[in-house]
């Protein structure tokens, strides 16, 4: 009869040979035909058995269980099923983390307190107990002297083992889905690289074949990066959607205060509109702009923000300035009236 059971990932084989050697037979006088393990010899599955059965008869025979808890057991579905398996066993389960795994990282252990540490001296001592109670060994049959020799000897075997092949360090579901996402983000680049590569090579061949400088200028506007424009015109937008909200009057209020400039502005025949805005936390009694209490506000100085640093990053000789130009007459500055009633596309009223 199968009293003890192993679950184990098949590359921790040569681990799961020292335990049975050193800790269960050398040491604590289990019989080799009492444990059952899929990877040691004496301890497999009959050739021609159904593995499923066997394992799932051996599981349900077994007084404890051992759960040797590795990277490598983490990443094997059947010792993942093994594990389910052992839990609503009627046997004792002990689970044995190999480092790196740790009571943080074990998953789906959930109290730490049940699981061991397979190279820990205490937690060996605490196996021997487990296993002497629930096998119902003598203690004479467990020499002291032995016991620690045997310990240190296991301990001294699964080290070089580990050290000759380490452990790669778990990975967290975080931590994948960053490294799948970077990967993402790299690949996407890399088109983009090789996109703009193939136009340049393009470009400069249509170059070479140029005649004049009109010809020169339409090949240099026919392949021009519109991409600045394109995000011009994205952080433009939504400026101009949380205007919409906006009374023209107050418009021009946020324009002052956003811009700084010592402007005067006439209130006269929009009292109501004031008054309105200021119940909204849109203005301040001081009438200068609430940027904090309300969301609205909050947003549109966060948009204007946004585009007041795009523009200042814009140097003179980048084509987006011809490009900027070719579209609108106002200058390009957000504390400009006229940048915004073209640019914003809104009404700002001052008077």
């Amino acid at each position: 009869m199968k009293k003890i059971f192993i679950s184990h990932a098949s590359k921790d084989a040569s681990i799961m040979q020292a335990f049975i050697d050193e800790i269960l037979v050398g040491a604590l006088s289990v019989k080799i035909s009492e444990i059952f393990c899929t990877t040691t010899d004496g301890t497999k599955i009959i050739s021609g058995e159904d593995w499923r059965n066997s394992i799932r008869d051996a599981l349900i025979a077994s007084k404890i269980t051992f759960l040797i808890i590795t990277p490598n057991y983490k990443e094997s579905e059947v010792s993942l099923c093994e594990m389910g398996a052992a839990w609503v066993s009627s046997g004792v389960v002990i689970p044995l983390i190999v480092e790196p795994i740790n009571f943080s990282t074990v998953g789906i252990i959930q109290q730490p307190k049940q699981v061991e540490k397979l190279l820990d001296e205490k937690s060996l001592d605490r196996i021997r107990d487990q296993v002497q109670e629930h096998l119902e060994i003598s203690p004479k049959e467990i020499k002291s002297d032995r016991w620690t020799l045997k310990k240190y000897e296991f301990m001294e075997k699964v080290n070089k083992i580990v050290e000759a092949s380490p452990f790669l360090p778990p990975l967290s579901r975080e931590d994948f889905d960053k490294a799948l996402n970077d990967k993402l983000d790299i690949q996407n680049a890399m088109k983009v690289l090789i996109s703009e590569k193939n136009q340049q090579d393009k470009m400069i061949e249509k170059l070479k074949m140029a005649k004049d400088p009109a010809e020169i200028k339409a090949i240099e506007k026919e392949f021009k990066n519109t991409d600045l424009i394109d995000e011009f015109g994205d952080l433009s937008k939504v400026v101009k959607d949380k205007l919409k909200s906006l009374h023209p009057i107050i418009r021009g209020i946020a324009f002052i205060t956003y811009s700084g400039k010592n402007v005067s502005i006439s209130y006269k025949g929009y009292e109501d509109a004031i008054d309105d805005a200021i119940s909204r936390d849109y203005i301040g009694e001081d009438l200068t702009a609430d940027w904090g209490s309300t969301r609205l506000m909050s947003e549109l100085y966060s948009a204007l923000s946004d585009l007041s640093i795009f523009v200042n990053e814009i140097s003179e000789n980048d084509p987006f300035i011809d490009d900027y130009y070719d579209q609108y007459k106002a200058p390009l500055s957000t504390s400009n009236l006229d940048f915004w009633e073209e640019v914003f596309d809104s009404k700002v009223y001052l008077s």
